[in-house]
């Protein structure tokens, strides 16, 4: 696999409310059952957009009736997994989109300005914090987004609403942030439909986590139940809802990239933010995957894959992208997103890149999104 330079280009602003439209999440673009590029905004309040003319000028960029198109439920019970929900991975086919979502569930909450279920602090920043990855789906070019009912087969913390469920924070009562986060674009090989996670996740009796991502898959997107994950025995194995994965429990996925001893409060995610987009590369008929690691300066990264169904992701390493064409490193750490596509792809869901450039777009701390491109040398 060849090189990549990045080379940004321009500056997309967007307005900041104190719950409004912020960007606090990656650009995963879909086209719409009319063919118009479409995206919705990553948030738990989610505003969708048409780029009818050019994804490199943000003022031709159309919020579609004016409106927003998402509202995450506020349910403070843990085990309802209906709190906050940011919509980050949608996948169409015509008019139907199914999403992956990250999800937070907070131990010890408050209310804002007359919005439930916010961190409260009381412990600690950002501490008490479980993330889980969710499900929604829309029938209508993602206009107006649905959870499925708990069906939580009559326990509270198994969940159909989720397609990895993290362990409750009773189990341990640790004070940190833990679970699975921040799905990548979804994307098709063969008969499965896969996407990856971070993953953070409590071995036990610490405060530090293992710190990486998995890699989850279905052969019917239209469901929450029957998604498998990729083991340490580089198996596949189907989510068993009257459990839940990860932390102690029996289900555990494999965390590739895996780095131990991840403290979230004074250091930039490790290697869990690496799994953000992923494409096939058409030239090179590889998978690539693109993302951040916290263990370099300039932590902006991809890796490469021949398959999914059998990763080499770990064999192949982690490679830098280079920002010979400009770039710093703040525009990368890990309070930022990352989404790299190819405008030209004919595919609905711009799953292929097609030559040698292709468009980055990361999400800049609420404000807006930056827009450049990425050169394949």
């Amino acid at each position: 696999m060849h090189g990549f330079q990045h080379e940004p280009v321009a500056r997309l602003c967007r307005r900041k409310h104190a719950h409004g439209l912020w960007v606090d999440g990656p650009l995963h673009p879909w086209r719409d059952a009319n063919g118009t590029p479409t995206f919705i905004t990553g948030h738990s309040e989610g505003y969708r957009y048409n780029v009818v003319y050019d994804w490199h000028n943000g003022q031709t960029w159309t919020n579609w009736n004016a409106g927003r198109h998402w509202n995450s439920p506020r349910d403070t019970v843990e085990g309802h997994y209906a709190n906050r929900h940011w919509i980050m991975s949608p996948y169409a086919r015509g008019s139907l989109v199914v999403g992956l979502t990250h999800h937070e569930f907070y131990q010890s909450s408050t209310t804002i300005g007359g919005v439930p279920g916010f961190n409260s602090h009381a412990y600690g920043f950002n501490t008490r914090w479980v993330n889980a990855i969710g499900y929604v789906r829309s029938t209508n070019d993602g206009q107006a987004w649905t959870v499925p009912n708990p069906g939580d087969f009559g326990q509270n913390h198994h969940n159909v609403r989720c397609v990895l469920i993290p362990e409750p924070w009773s189990y341990q009562s640790i004070n940190t942030a833990y679970g699975f986060l921040h799905p990548s674009n979804i994307v098709k090989e063969g008969n499965y439909y896969y996407a990856f996670v971070e993953v953070r996740n409590l071995p036990g009796n610490t405060t530090l986590l293992d710190n990486g991502f998995a890699i989850i898959r279905t052969s019917n997107l239209d469901a929450s139940v029957g998604w498998q994950f990729y083991n340490s025995a580089n198996q596949w194995e189907t989510v068993n809802h009257q459990y839940y994965q990860g932390n102690i429990a029996p289900q555990q996925p494999k965390i590739f990239f895996r780095v131990a001893g991840y403290n979230p409060y004074t250091m930039y995610d490790q290697n869990g933010r690496m799994a953000q987009s992923i494409r096939y590369h058409v030239p090179t008929q590889k998978w690539v995957l693109f993302g951040y690691t916290g263990l370099q300066a300039n932590g902006f990264c991809y890796c490469v894959s021949d398959t999914l169904v059998n990763p080499q992701f770990e064999a192949n390493g982690r490679r830098m992208v280079s920002l010979a064409g400009g770039g710093a490193m703040n525009e990368y750490h890990s309070n930022h997103y990352i989404s790299v596509f190819d405008p030209n792809s004919q595919d609905q869901n711009y799953q292929t890149i097609l030559g040698n450039s292709a468009v980055v777009i990361t999400a800049d701390e609420g404000v807006r999104y930056k827009i450049g491109t990425i050169q394949i040398s």
